[in-house]
């Protein structure tokens, strides 16, 4: 049943893969500088952990985090959660194969619309969402809204 609904999601995320731009999202805009304009996509990786990220209302901010498939780990908001009133969830994580080896890390994604001016404290974990275990990696990013 679980393999199942895998490959359904993985038929489902390679159909939906044309609707994007090929990967390039433009540059976020720096801590401090301008922020991008509103309907610019923000990508997010787990190697920008601890950068923070300005952005325009408007906006839409992608975390797009690496995780190895078959761990039964996937990433997603900490316990406290992220201010719906700044970034409102657009939809549920989704998840994207890096390549079609079975067993390839693939990339948990979660979309966020920039809704209100503020700052937003984001904290990911990776974790089971089973269990009471610690996460296997905790992530932390700031997003500015102008």
């Amino acid at each position: 049943m679980i393999r199942a609904m895998l490959a359904l999601s993985a038929m489902t995320l390679l159909a939906c893969n044309g609707c994007n731009n090929g990967g390039n999202a433009p540059p976020p805009g720096p801590s401090g500088g301008m922020p991008m304009p509103p309907g610019a996509e923000t990508v997010v990786h787990a190697e920008d952990d601890g950068r923070a990220f300005d952005v325009a209302r408007g906006s839409m901010v992608t975390f797009k985090l690496t995780a190895a498939s078959g761990t039964g780990y996937s990433w997603a908001p900490g316990p406290q959660g992220i201010d719906p009133n700044i970034l409102a969830a657009q939809g549920g994580p989704t998840s994207e194969p890096s390549g079609p080896e079975p067993g390839a890390p693939r990339m948990d994604v979660l979309h966020f619309m920039a809704n209100n001016p503020g700052t937003a404290m984001v904290e990911m974990d990776l974790r089971r969402p089973f269990g009471t275990a610690p996460p296997g990696r905790v992530v932390h990013f700031t997003v500015n809204v102008h």
